[in-house]
């Protein structure tokens, strides 16, 4: 009954592990243990052919294993990579960084002044305010106030220390969507 390797399988990916064999290598091997074989029966020593065969073809082995672990000389195929700011792959990228930035800070209780997502919400808002209203949110306060709302306006401006609730945040993207 004759084997065959599993189909899609080559012969020399099926013996990888033990590295790049080759026929003339094994063959030098095993005519250099004759002739140590040959060397030390002429000076007197006895020993086993088989064993000094033996030996030759398991030091090859060991050298094939570690050179097949050295790293490849064959070019690599060409890389592939795809950007996570590809729209077709992600298409709402810009969604997932806002909500990573929230879920941060939401994760750091009493730093949410710090963190970029109010800054983040607070540039947006002041370019919204000038874009639409041509406001200014340093410059013009009290009208920026009115448009905002008061709340939404002390959240943009005063120290806030910890993420609002989603239904707050809902109200302040609300009234920054409104304007």
């Amino acid at each position: 009954m004759r084997r065959e390797a599993p189909q899609g399988i080559s012969v020399r990916e099926l013996l990888s592990p033990f590295g790049r064999v080759r026929l003339w290598p094994a063959v030098g091997a095993v005519a250099l243990a004759v002739f140590a074989w040959a060397f030390a029966y002429v000076g007197g020593v006895d020993f086993a052919l088989w064993q000094l065969v033996l030996l030759a073809v398991a030091a090859l082995l060991a050298y094939s294993v570690v050179s097949g672990m050295r790293a490849d000389t064959e070019p690599a195929p060409e890389l592939r990579v795809h950007t996570v700011n590809e729209p077709s792959w992600r298409p709402f990228a810009d969604v997932n960084r806002w909500e990573d930035r929230f879920i941060f800070a939401e994760a750091k209780p009493g730093r949410f002044a710090t963190t970029n997502a109010k800054q983040q919400l607070t540039e947006l808002a002041a370019e919204r305010l000038r874009l639409r209203r041509g406001l200014s949110l340093d410059g013009q306060p009290e009208e920026c106030r009115a448009v905002l709302g008061e709340r939404t306006y002390l959240f943009l401006t005063g120290p806030v220390p910890d993420c609002p609730s989603p239904q707050q945040l809902g109200a302040h993207l609300t009234a920054i969507e409104e304007i």
